[in-house]
């Protein structure tokens, strides 16, 4: 009876004394850049347009975990001299301002022209122009393309503005019936589109490994469709989605490894929500059955995701109580001896929605404290347990961008939830959708490659 109770719980959860607290790390400082108003001649686009254009760079840089970006001074864009800035260029002002880079920006000819100024180290480089269409949703791209550009440049990180993300979005369609769909949009929460037309309830997508800067990156939900919860295969340009795993009862909360070779997810085949899972050759197609990774009688699991090397997993269980993270081995179908999990998270009543990041030095969940869901970060190296969200509102189901310094979460109200990104060297949540309905169980796109420090 409690598993049915717990399990119809998980259900609503998807349609559905504190410690002294350690701090979160911030990993480094953030750096002062200025961005010069774009220089043009205004009978090209209306001046409204290249405000947008400059506000889409600025909000990718100082969301970007290593920059602050300075308000605009009259006195410093006075110095510049437009076409060329770097034939005048005003060193001696800058440098007494104490701003160590300087973006200046021009359109000519249809075409954005971004010169970078290194006042410490008195070099500049120019980037290869952007063609400016005059249509925001086709322009914003290159502008996120650069962003991420100056991101290595000046910091040598990958940037994740021009990543894309994928969630789930909830609306009602009668009074008591609620349908959920498929969504993609830029990693800022622009240029959202409509993935599935299922009219049903689809929920929890996650891209296939190396999925960044395909025009038609795969991805997988769950859809109940059919009565059932089940997993299905689609992509923006398919028509129908394909099951992804059969077997009987229940499918739920699926996840892949970075190697795209094994997906866990959650079933009811056996009477009780257990943890499976199913392994695939290099085109996609099912290796043998579905296996059974571990069971615990009276008890649900739930929520699985990989290590970065794909040799453990992170899941939700309430074996011993309120639902917590443990840690499991993943066997081979040889391995026949029992396999017990390792209970990792011992603050708070209730961990859920882990998400392990790329590199393997944290995990993020979301953990309820004096009745309010927030989001915090195991730490493998230090065996801590840091919050990284606080305030009122639940904050559920935290997803890492590649460069493990990002999440995604979603807020989690009675009518309406929205995705808000973080990183961890600014713990100020930025709003990145709005609107009626529920967005929630964000996922990004994944590189080709990921760092070869990832935790063995």
């Amino acid at each position: 009876m409690r598993y049915k109770i717990w399990f119809l719980l998980l259900w609503a959860a998807i349609g559905i004394s504190q410690e002294m607290e350690v701090l979160l790390k911030t990993t480094s400082s953030l750096t002062p850049i200025y961005i010069s108003r774009i220089s043009t001649d205004p009978n090209q686009f209306d001046w409204r347009y290249f405000d947008e254009l400059r506000s889409i760079l600025e909000f990718d840089l100082k969301r970007g975990g290593f920059a602050t970006v300075l308000d605009i001074r009259e006195e410093s864009e006075q110095t510049f001299q437009w076409p060329d800035t770097r034939r005048e260029f005003n060193l001696t002002h800058w440098k007494q301002q104490k701003v160590p880079y300087v973006l200046t920006l021009c359109i000519q000819k249809n075409a954005l022209q971004l010169t970078a100024f290194n006042t410490d180290q008195e070099t500049s480089k120019r980037y290869p122009e952007c063609l400016i269409t005059g249509k925001l949703e086709e322009d914003r791209k290159q502008l996120h393309k650069l962003a991420d550009q100056l991101h290595k440049d000046l910091f040598g990180e990958e940037g994740i503005a021009s990543l894309r993300i994928i969630y789930s979005q909830r609306i009602k369609n009668t009074e008591s019936t609620w349908l959920s769909d498929i969504w993609i949009s830029d990693a800022d929460g622009a240029n959202s589109k409509q993935a599935t037309f299922e009219n049903a309830y689809c929920i929890t997508p996650a891209f296939y490994p190396s999925t960044a800067g395909l025009n038609d990156p795969p991805f997988f939900f769950v859809s109940y469709k059919q009565g059932q919860s089940k997993i299905y295969r689609t992509s923006l340009k398919n028509g129908e989605p394909e099951s992804v795993i059969e077997l009987r009862g229940n499918q739920l909360l699926p996840a892949i490894n970075l190697k795209g070779s094994q997906m866990a997810f959650i079933a009811d085949a056996a009477g009780r929500p257990d943890l499976f899972v199913q392994t695939f050759d290099p085109n996609g197609r099912p290796l043998g059955k579905s296996r059974q990774l571990y069971s615990c009688p009276r008890a649900t699991q739930a929520s699985p995701t990989f290590s970065p090397n794909g040799k453990k997993i992170a899941f939700v269980s309430d074996k011993d109580g309120p639902p917590r993270i443990y840690l499991i081995d993943v066997t081979t179908s040889k391995d026949t001896k029992r396999i017990h999990p390792f209970l990792l998270t011992r603050k708070n009543r209730e961990n859920t929605s882990p998400a392990w990041s790329p590199d393997g030095k944290k995990l993020a969940y979301s953990a309820k404290v004096d009745g309010v869901r927030q989001i915090w970060i195991y730490d493998f190296e230090t065996e801590e347990e840091i919050p990284l969200t606080s305030g009122p509102g639940n904050k559920e189901n935290p997803a890492w961008a590649p460069d493990s310094l990002h999440l995604v979460f979603n807020t989690d109200d009675e009518e309406e939830g929205q995705l808000f990104l973080i990183n961890l060297n600014q713990r100020e949540p930025t709003q990145i959708t709005k609107g009626p309905g529920q967005k929630r169980f964000a996922n990004w796109e994944t590189r080709s490659q990921f760092s070869s420090r990832n935790r063995e």
